[in-house]
């Protein structure tokens, strides 16, 4: 019976680029060989997708091994973690890797902490669940810190792919994803765009204030000028908070400082 490709585990899989792809493909066809085993979970494919198609492509032979896991959570989990120690990926590419283990523990010990009955402290159920949070925004800083060390990328590279992902415009993220910018740069110019964003609504309040008709002093404190007084005062802050930051930064680079 034929090893089965699971597209759910494949696609944990980066792809490889059509260079890699066309150097193990020239490997495998001069030898005649597959010196890696193709690596199976109850018959499904967790490593060595590329591998099995290049063999199949041209009638060459290939070895196996079997591999047990309890449950197809545990599966992926190898499958990332041994992603992340045989291939040399981009930051961006070990950061999601990370990413997606960590729902998967973080899945697990809800239905670990479900199966023990809701009780977060009992001690028999290894893995403790996190406090909830809404998006990785909301990791506390010792987690991120230690997320970026599975990685293997420093702690200010981890946060910055957190920041474009979260404000990030599609095109910014997919360039990022495929390798074709790194990520501080991609930061740098996620910041710019912030920035140029927060100066034309500044503009947009201003225009709107001059114009806005005040029939009466008593309209002039009505819910709309205050609203829009707030908002002046919550975009000049950030404006200056942004430029304060770049000049910070700019200092930093400076031979000798």
């Amino acid at each position: 019976m034929l090893p089965i490709i699971d597209t759910e585990f494949k696609a944990l899989i980066p792809p490889l680029s059509l260079e890699e792809r066309t150097q193990l493909e020239h490997n495998i066809c001069h030898a005649r060989k597959c010196h890696d085993a193709i690596i199976l979970w109850d018959g499904i494919i967790i490593d060595g997708h590329n591998r099995f198609e290049i063999c199949m492509e041209h009638g060459i032979e290939f070895k196996i091994r079997d591999m047990s896991f309890s449950s197809r959570q545990e599966a992926k989990v190898w499958i990332l973690e041994n992603q992340l120690a045989r291939r040399n990926l981009s930051d961006a590419a070990r950061i999601e890797m990370v990413l997606l283990k960590e729902g998967i523990m973080r899945e697990k010990a809800k239905k670990r902490q479900k199966n023990a009955g809701g009780d977060r402290k009992s001690e028999k159920y290894e893995g403790s669940l996190p406090p909830e949070r809404t998006s990785h925004n909301d990791m506390p800083l010792e987690a991120r810190n230690e997320l970026a060390a599975q990685a293997g990328v420093s702690n200010g590279n981890f946060s910055y792919y957190i920041d474009i992902l979260k404000n990030g415009c599609p095109q910014l993220i997919n360039k990022v994803k495929s390798g074709e910018m790194k990520i501080g740069t991609a930061h740098r110019l996620l910041k710019k765009e912030t920035l140029k964003e927060l100066r034309k609504a500044d503009k947009m309040y201003k225009a709107i204030a001059e114009y806005l008709p005040h029939v009466t002093e008593e309209a002039a404190k009505s819910q709309i000028n205050n609203g829009l007084d707030g908002l002046a005062h919550m975009l000049q802050e950030l404006i200056s908070l942004s430029e304060e930051r770049s000049r910070n930064e700019s200092l930093k680079n400076q031979p000798g400082v």
